[in-house]
């Protein structure tokens, strides 16, 4: 059995050079670290962007899902609340679910809504602001 010995070597760094060959511009550091700053802050921002526009679609088809649901169910009630002998259980479900439909698709406006807004902020962060920026209130 062969054992090897190892040692802890230093990598090797040149030593620093002083006098006339340092021209080092530390306030281009300082610039180019704040640029640098910037740019991840944008990057950060346009990430938290996208991620609205894929929570926005996820809401969207859960809505589509829910309104085709509901309009079945609807449908449904309609046909059960036609006979005469129906009673008011029937115009109560007629009822019920015509409210659920209405505020089914006002949140599906809201949600349009909402995705054209972060549609219009993307693309802000390809081609820079737009003109029309004073019509958007900032709030999705």
């Amino acid at each position: 059995m062969t054992r090897r010995i190892t040692t802890h070597r230093e990598p090797f760094r040149p030593p620093p050079q002083h006098g006339i060959g340092d021209m080092t511009n530390h306030d281009g550091d300082d610039e180019q670290a704040a640029e640098t700053r910037a740019a991840r802050e944008r990057m950060l921002a346009r990430h938290k962007l996208i991620e609205a526009i894929i929570r926005n679609n996820e809401l969207q088809l859960r809505n589509e899902s829910a309104r085709g649901g509901a309009e079945i169910e609807m449908h449904c009630a309609l046909r059960d609340a036609e006979p005469p002998g129906a009673g008011p259980e029937a115009a109560a479900e007629v009822e019920r679910l015509t409210a659920r439909v209405a505020m089914l698709k006002t949140e599906h406006a809201r949600l349009v809504a909402e995705r054209e807004w972060l549609n219009a902020a993307l693309l802000e962060f390809e081609t820079g602001p737009s003109s029309a920026e004073h019509q958007r209130s900032g709030h999705a």
